[in-house]
């Protein structure tokens, strides 16, 4: 496993979003109100990411990062969540099952991101002494090919449940679920994996505010469903309506990212 103190230190630190969701992965319960869309839209930049099922390694930049939700009722919200672009300059090949599927020249491949589209419905209303409780299902679709090796053809279903309390300026969210991931070196094959992840936000003042998470999968994994675990820790700032975001990604895992950084922004718009 890599392991880093910096991403140590940062949790500490800064454990302890307003109502927006970027650049956590953590998803919140609260949801869009009925009638809103929010747009998010942001840009990562991720250093030796490993794709082990085509044997590629190197620095992934991800343009658009694009986040789309609306309030379809009180408590319901539709999302769809994806990346416009992915390009991965490549430093590394390695014997993998997909290797020679691979088809593009050069040091550099580029592909669609895989889509999600999922729903989130607000079971239970944050209120004193009782914290908020939702759920989410949805499925992740194969955009990304296996000829570019950024992606595996396979189409993926989780769901979860999520929890969320705020104390004082404290707000602590975790969420726990399943995720059944098509196994894409066995042929109608599938590897059942227990996803998580925990995140707490401050709120230094109306316009600032610092987060941290914890995040990522495990279980009976293989090539290309392979355990994560992922830290994220930055800030969020309210100007003119807009929220703008910036934060720092290390990697755990082996198969995970080392590091990088990720910068954006959400806007909720009512119609």
């Amino acid at each position: 496993m890599k392991f880093r103190i910096l991403p140590a230190l940062f949790l500490l630190f800064l454990l302890p979003l307003s109502a927006q969701q970027r650049p956590l992965i953590t998803e919140r319960v609260e949801t869009v109100p009925r009638g809103g869309f929010r747009l998010e839209l942001g840009f990562e930049f991720l250093q030796d990411a490993v794709f082990p099922l085509s044997g590629l390694e190197g620095d992934l930049s991800r343009v658009g990062v694009l986040g789309l939700r609306f309030g379809a009722g009180e408590k319901v919200e539709i999302q769809i969540l994806g990346t416009i672009q992915d390009f991965l300059n490549v430093n590394r090949r390695f014997a993998a099952p997909n290797s020679n599927s691979l088809d593009f020249s050069g040091n550099s491949t580029s592909d669609f991101g895989d889509f999600t589209l999922a729903t989130k419905v607000q079971l239970v209303k944050e209120k004193l002494g009782v914290p908020g409780i939702g759920v989410r299902f949805g499925v992740e679709l194969p955009n990304a090919s296996t000829e570019s090796g950024l992606g595996n053809d396979e189409t993926n279903a989780f769901g979860g449940l999520l929890i969320e309390k705020k104390v004082a300026n404290l707000r602590l969210i975790g969420n726990a679920g399943v995720a059944i991931l098509g196994d894409p070196t066995s042929a109608s094959g599938q590897d059942d994996l227990f996803t998580y992840g925990a995140a707490a936000t401050l709120d230094l003042s109306p316009r600032v505010t610092l987060l941290a998470e914890v995040y990522g999968r495990t279980g009976p994994g293989g090539i290309g469903t392979e355990d994560q675990t992922r830290v994220r820790a930055g800030a969020q700032i309210e100007a003119g309506g807009i929220y703008w975001d910036l934060a720092g990604f290390w990697g755990i895992e082996d198969t995970d990212p080392d590091s990088g950084f990720i910068i954006g922004f959400s806007k909720t718009f009512d119609f």
